[in-house]
């Protein structure tokens, strides 16, 4: 199929001393398709003969690419000028006359569908955290489901950075290293959109390291990466949403202790601790399932330095399962048994 696309010139003539300058008047129709790879037809018609010349056309995708259209003359009054879009966005097509733009030129043709959805975009990673001088970080931006699009990182700080953006299984994994104490601002932004979170401010800590490349301090210095994603879906049964950091944690070493672990009192509030001092960093999970199903209330509260405090409140006789993990992991004697 071929599309077309009528503009209409009328044109007029000023003369300025030994020169000849142009005008024209024009009306545009809108275009768009979303078929990449197909020769696509403007016609370019004089409404006056007489005036000779040139017309020369090229396009400019919108990652900056320029491709040159074909001008074929379809007689003394018509022009037919063929392009090829190679990539979905605005494409801008740039028209002249003897060398010279005619109004409204360069035009604005958008090529297929915008399918990104920036909201759809989350990054996590230590290196959207608190960070060191010198020491190498990272992080992930995670793009499944989000579609197609230009991805941009921009770092601002004390100094420029040492960046890379290389293709993970979920989306990119951007890995820099700051060479300057002092505040850092991460901006990340898909097809010209600032994802949630962005800009991030990461503090570097640490001792200067001195580098050819680096700005005298004080200064601001920014660092960029531009990447053209590719289709990422999130596979059959994972769950969408952000990435739990990796746990580094010993169940074994959870030690509870308190009387709500061995018998407990109907409508009253019955009580254990949890400690988890020297068991790692993770998540404690507790739940407690009776005879009629879950029971009514348990609340959970952080004393400090991973020392928890577990209360529960029941309402119906019987006997009672307590479950404890941390992380994925049962602590010592869970679960328990506790009679009502």
């Amino acid at each position: 199929m071929t599309f077309l696309q009528n503009l209409c010139l009328l044109t007029s003539q000023y003369n300025y001393g030994n020169s000849r300058y142009i005008f024209f008047k024009y009306t545009f129709c809108s275009y768009s398709t979303d078929r990449f790879f197909h020769k696509n037809v403007l016609i370019v018609k004089k409404m006056c003969s007489k005036l000779k010349g040139s017309l020369l056309s090229d396009i400019i995708g919108p990652s900056g690419h320029e491709d040159d259209c074909f001008v074929q003359i379809i007689d003394m009054e018509e022009y037919s000028v063929r392009f090829m879009p190679r990539e979905n966005g605005i494409h801008k097509i740039h028209a002249k006359f003897n060398g010279v733009h005619i109004p409204g030129s360069p035009f604005s043709v958008k090529v297929g569908k915008d399918t990104a959805d920036p909201a759809a975009v989350h990054a996590v990673g230590s290196g959207l955290q608190d960070v060191k001088t010198g020491v190498k970080t990272d992080f992930i931006i995670d793009t499944c489901n989000a579609g197609v699009g230009t991805l941009a990182v921009n770092i601002d700080g004390p100094s420029k950075v040492s960046m890379d953006c290389t293709e993970v299984e979920e989306g990119y994994k951007v890995r820099y290293t700051p060479l300057t104490p002092g505040d850092y601002y991460i901006s990340i932004k898909y097809n010209n959109h600032h994802i949630v979170g962005s800009p991030f401010k990461i503090h570097s800590k640490g001792e200067y390291i001195k580098h050819r490349d680096l700005a005298d301090i004080g200064g601001q210095e920014s660092s960029s990466v531009l990447v053209e994603t590719t289709l990422k879906t999130i596979k059959s049964g994972a769950a969408k949403g952000p990435v739990l950091p990796k746990f580094k944690s010993d169940a074994s070493k959870v030690v509870s202790k308190g009387m709500g672990l061995k018998k407990a009192y109907l409508g009253k509030q019955n009580q254990f601790t949890v400690s988890a001092q020297d068991a790692g960093t993770n998540i404690l999970f507790v739940g407690l399932h009776g005879p009629k199903g879950p029971c009514e209330e348990v609340y959970i509260k952080h004393q400090g330095r991973n020392q928890y405090n577990v209360n529960y409140l029941v309402r119906e006789r019987g006997d009672y399962l307590i479950i404890v993990k941390w992380g994925d992991d049962h602590i010592p004697g869970s679960p328990f048994k506790v009679d009502v």
